[in-house]
């Protein structure tokens, strides 16, 4: 399976016992790292016979950790592979507010 459910996919973030939001925490609410923020992209249609076959959004799941954590990292893709989903992942180095961003991106249907 490529893609997963948005329910699938809640529930694949609530099993890893990180805390994590939909699209972030305000800053009252956010914890010390490590933490997710799930961020949803611009949807995509496939068409076939003029009509809506499937339709699906890309999310991110978003780890924030104070220094890179290769075990979370694979804890989450080991998540990932275990719910059947593809992802793709990417890290970047957020140096003003001193975090590493590990992102994963899947593929929701809608």
């Amino acid at each position: 399976c490529d893609v997963i459910t948005l329910d699938q996919l809640c529930g694949v973030l609530d099993g890893l016992g990180i805390p994590w939001a939909n699209e972030g925490f305000s800053d009252d609410d956010k914890p010390a790292p490590p933490y997710m923020s799930l961020e949803a992209g611009f949807g995509e249609t496939a068409y076939a016979d003029n009509a809506a076959w499937v339709r699906w959004m890309p999310y991110e799941i978003l780890l924030y950790t104070a220094q890179r954590s290769y075990d979370l990292e694979s804890k989450i893709a080991d998540a990932l592979d275990a719910s059947g989903c593809a992802f793709e992942k990417a890290i970047t180095h957020l140096d003003g507010e001193r975090l590493i961003e590990a992102s994963f991106t899947v593929n929701v249907t809608e």
